[in-house]
């Protein structure tokens, strides 16, 4: 059984990423800095963990009517749903 699946590597992958910017951000907390260091590291920070809120979500275009239920409701004409 292999470790390092496609699916495991794409659920990691969004952890992994908010990982690092929250250790960014914590970092530039904890430092003595200037004002400008300190608010491009915030923004690194702040950055990086919407990067990964990004690449959490859910991919799937499902839809919850489909084209034979269109046809079932009587109207008669098939619908495709918007993506």
């Amino acid at each position: 059984m292999k470790l390092l699946t496609p699916e495991f590597i794409y659920s990691i992958t969004p952890i992994f990423i908010s990982t690092i910017g929250g250790i960014i951000g914590v970092t530039v907390l904890v430092t003595d800095s200037d004002d400008a260091k300190w608010s491009s590291g915030i923004g690194l920070a702040g950055t990086a963990i919407a990067g990964a809120a990004g690449l959490a979500q859910s991919n799937k275009n499902e839809s919850n009517v489909s084209a034979q239920d269109s046809v079932a409701r009587g109207n008669g004409q098939k619908t495709t749903p918007h993506v």
